[in-house]
């Protein structure tokens, strides 16, 4: 009883890892990877507990923190008026299944607001969360009535006590997969988060992607759920590349009338989210063979371990091996490379591969389960495409996927970031006069500020060009000063200013 009933906080100032008190939508963005705890979610599996929810109750694993059943037991001591209509609630909503009954409560509390109103963005959800809209009026009585902020605080020990056993694993998981894809700091807005709760079934892992944010909520297990942590977060590296690069996936996907995807639709024991996914199918074979890499035990115990993968149905995970093989002896990013990887794919030889494959019939139970596909926007989509399009030099066919953004979305960040690529491509295309215009509506469409920044290079390197030196040099400072300039543009920055420079003393 002790850990529960003290009131001691205790901090884990690492560079990843910080208790954090709530996961609330307007925290969305930026913001360092963290592995911490939600009031929110907290709050939602207090409620659901005392309405009745046991799965997993008398799992020996909950005596390591006994927070679930003190809470239980100190609820059951109230009468609480508000109860019931959560319990009602509850049994409402109850689904057979143990991890999507959780699962539907767990995407409520990560969509929901602060405590003590719970509420729900206005905007439409997905199908599980749309469902608990009730909930939140619901929450919000009963989080007031059973005095919730208190119970939180009592159990911030046994919750910091759990976490600090992941600490090192955790930070170790992840810093291993930021090197192996030479991932530099900085991730564009986007935000992974792990959030561990003792409160839910014990042994579960469960994944959400809310557009740029990437959530992993943990339960305690018997076992420090490190690899699922790591495919969540290779999952978060690599998706926005699917998204970037889907032309190219698409490409493949249609090679010889989709003869590799009609091996994954046959492949017995694959989740049906990877079948009528393509996409999701690719960035979940580049993680199994990047897991694959990273594994340790041996050549053997790697080539066990794709072997199994391509029989349960990821039927790509060995061409991937020897694509991340190449990937290995040079110097570039995987971000850099990816496409690469995916050109690679000889279709011929992976069916070739894939007849001598004799897919399982069941796969083994899955602690995690398939995530779900990326959520963005169709202008967010269309930007990412374009972006990969343009970095394969198809030109022709970015810009128009760079202009079908004016069409989906008046967001003037959005159109601000089509303008910019519409205005390197016209670079490229050696068509000065319409880049510098493009460049200069990037600017003032207030675009990101990373990206208004090398607008303003961009439009430096053309005033150079025009022998406007003085130009040239005003938009360079101009770049330099811009808050959130990227280190490449500050270094680009300042080679344009000495480049003025030279030009002006020339001229005298």
């Amino acid at each position: 009883m002790r850990a529960f009933f003290s009131q001691s906080l205790i901090g884990l100032g690492t560079l990843l890892l910080a208790i954090a008190p709530n996961a609330m939508p307007q925290h969305f963005a930026g913001g360092e990877n963290q592995f911490s705890v939600s009031q929110t979610l907290f709050a939602t599996l207090v409620a659901i507990n005392a309405a009745g929810y046991d799965t997993g109750i008398d799992s020996p694993v909950n005596e390591q923190y006994k927070l679930r059943t003190q809470i239980r037991e100190e609820l059951a001591k109230r009468k609480l008026t508000s109860l019931l209509e959560i319990r009602s609630f509850y049994q409402a909503h109850k689904k057979p299944n143990g991890g999507a009954d959780l699962g539907q409560y767990i995407s409520f509390a990560l969509l929901a607001g602060d405590p003590p109103k719970f509420e729900l963005p206005t905007m439409e959800l997905p199908a599980d969360a749309e469902a608990m809209r009730p909930f939140s009026e619901m929450l919000a009585r009963f989080y007031k009535e059973a005095n919730i902020e208190e119970l939180w605080k009592r159990s911030q020990e046994a919750y910091a006590v759990a976490i600090r056993n992941y600490q090192d694993e955790v930070i170790n998981t992840l810093f291993e997969a930021n090197g192996y894809l030479r991932n530099p700091s900085g991730n564009d807005g986007r935000r992974f988060q792990i959030y561990l709760d003792l409160l839910g079934e014990p042994n579960q892992a469960q994944v959400r992607n809310y557009r740029a944010n990437y959530f992993v909520v943990i339960t305690p297990s018997s076992g420090l759920m490190v690899d699922e942590i790591r495919d969540a977060y290779l999952t978060y590296l690599v998706d926005p590349l699917s998204f970037k690069y889907a032309a190219a996936i698409t490409e493949k996907a249609n090679q010889e009338k989709k003869v590799l995807q009609k091996y994954a639709q046959d492949a017995p024991s694959l989740d049906l989210a990877y079948k009528d996914d393509f996409q999701l199918l690719v960035t979940k074979c580049m993680v199994k063979a990047i897991d694959s890499r990273l594994m340790h035990g041996g050549a053997e115990k790697r080539t066990q371990y794709v072997n199994q993968a391509m029989r349960e149905g990821f039927i790509l995970t060995a061409a991937f091996v020897e694509g991340l093989g190449h990937y290995e002896k040079m110097p570039d990013s995987f971000k850099q490379y990816y496409p690469e990887i995916i050109a690679g794919i000889d279709v011929k030889k992976e069916k070739r591969r894939l007849e001598e494959v004799q897919f399982v019939q069941t796969a083994a139970p899955k602690v995690a389960l398939a995530p779900a596909k990326m959520e963005i926007s169709p202008a967010e989509e269309s930007l990412q495409m374009a972006e990969g399009l343009y970095e394969q030099r198809d030109l022709e066919t970015a810009a128009k996927v760079f202009r079908k953004v004016f069409e989906q979305t008046a967001d003037k960040s959005m159109q601000g970031r089509a303008y910019y690529g519409l205005a390197r491509i016209a670079i490229r295309q050696n068509q000065l006069h319409e880049a510098k215009q493009l460049f200069e509506r990037t600017v003032s469409s207030g675009s990101p500020p990373a990206i208004s920044a090398w607008a303003h290079v961009y439009l430096g390197r053309i005033a150079l060009a025009e022998h406007d030196n003085t130009k040239a040099t005003e938009q360079f400072k101009i770049a330099l000063a811009t808050e959130g300039i990227s280190a490449l543009a500050i270094d680009a920055a300042q080679k344009g200013l000495e480049s003025s420079s030279t030009e002006g003393d020339k001229a005298k």
